[in-house]
């Protein structure tokens, strides 16, 4: 049986490139799972840690006791009596963009001086043009962003218009 979330909803439209060294990229991840974890009442301050410990999730802050975890490949290890979990994988998608130039990219659609304000590690909901993301800085030069899944055409075009002057590429690469 197919699972909704086997293909990005791009893979089949967007037209596949190459990252080019020292150039500015976006990568459309196919197959990310991306969970919603809300803990019960007194249960956020331990939950957190447990978290931020795993490798192999990625935490993004949505707001009090809220995130966004991104997995690697199977649902976070969470107590049912910890958190509500709620997989987002076939709502939602995620984006990958770096590059020398990223930064400058993504100030061109946001109304947020990202630059010195916008530590590694941060993550926060924000609009993008008119579309709703939750943006992550991932290093220096790497964000990534998770956006509705209905919107995802179009914050790949707003994003390809705002990349022209940086020689945006773009690519599907698998989680």
């Amino acid at each position: 049986m197919a699972s909704l979330t086997a293909r990005h909803p791009l893979a089949e439209r967007a037209t596949l490139g190459i990252e080019m060294p020292g150039a500015t990229h976006l990568e459309l991840i196919d197959g990310a799972r991306i969970f919603t974890v809300m803990p019960f009442r007194g249960q956020g301050k331990a939950l957190l840690q447990k978290l931020k410990r795993s490798k192999s999730l990625s935490l993004r802050t949505v707001g009090p006791d809220d995130w966004i975890v991104v997995a690697a490949d199977k649902v976070p290890d969470i107590d049912p009596a910890q958190a509500l979990v709620v997989d987002q994988s076939h709502g939602r998608c995620l984006f990958r963009l770096g590059g020398p130039r990223a930064l400058a990219l993504l100030m061109k659609g946001v109304g947020v001086y990202l630059d010195g304000a916008f530590p590694v590690g941060s993550s926060a909901n924000m609009l993008f043009g008119h579309i709703s993301i939750n943006l992550a800085r991932i290093d220096e030069e790497s964000f990534e962003l998770i956006v509705m899944r209905s919107y995802a055409e179009s914050l790949l075009h707003d994003l390809k218009l705002a990349g022209r002057e940086f020689g945006l590429s773009f690519a599907i690469s698998e989680r």
